[in-house]
């Protein structure tokens, strides 16, 4: 495809406050360690762009619009990035997947050559995450793994969520309390994790409950 370098990285929210990262990469290890040392990640559009949507951007002078933007433009050709395009996957464990792929040319017939791939590179970038889903995340410690929790389970994570307790919830699901406690242990145990709290958190950050489980 005539490109020379390429970082793949997704993010599975299995923490509100930790989440697990997992990296493949042929980039200059000049610039990743750079990248993270500056804190790069936190003000690289691509990175924000990708985040909030599926569409590819191109690596164009007019998206690194602000000082620091246009930093990490400058040295990211300095270390022989200087032509790419970003391509993003959401996938249904919550995780947000990104594959940026890069070359050394910097011209207009750069350009031309990056848009004429796009479509294979979105292709690409869906057929790699199914692989490092498959190899990767579905064979990690838990919570990584594929988290299938009941109904029921769901559905009192849910109303916990509210902030209702054990007494609240069976009434509103016409289960027992005790009962409730169980379906609840049930799923902090296949998440991981140790309370009510927990996996509250847990369900919430890897979009396993959701205002729709109760429609």
């Amino acid at each position: 495809m005539g490109f020379e370098h390429f970082l793949y990285g997704v993010q599975v929210n299995t923490s509100l406050t930790r989440p697990y990262r997992f990296i493949l990469s042929c980039y200059p290890e000049a610039w990743r360690k750079h990248y993270d040392e500056e804190g790069y990640t936190s003000i690289d559009p691509t990175v924000s762009h990708c985040a909030r949507t599926s569409i590819p951007v191109i690596w164009r002078n007019d998206i690194f619009k602000g000082r620091k933007e246009a930093r990490i433009r400058s040295e990211a050709k300095d270390c022989g990035l200087a032509s790419g395009a970003s391509f993003s996957v959401h996938g249904g464990r919550s995780e947000a997947a990104m594959l940026s792929l890069a070359t050394s040319r910097d011209s207009r017939e750069a350009q031309d050559d990056i848009i004429a791939t796009m479509d294979k590179a979105q292709l690409l970038t869906c057929y790699l995450h199914e692989a490092v889903q498959r190899v990767v995340l579905s064979k990690g410690p838990l919570p990584l793994k594929r988290i299938s929790l009941t109904e029921r389970e769901k559905e009192c994570l849910l109303w916990a969520a509210e902030g209702k307790t054990g007494w609240e919830i069976g009434n509103i699901v016409n289960i027992s309390e005790r009962t409730v406690t169980f379906h609840l242990q049930n799923a902090a145990q296949k998440m991981g994790v140790v309370n009510r709290q927990q996996a509250i958190s847990r369900a919430l950050s890897m979009g396993l409950i959701e205002p729709c489980t109760i429609i």
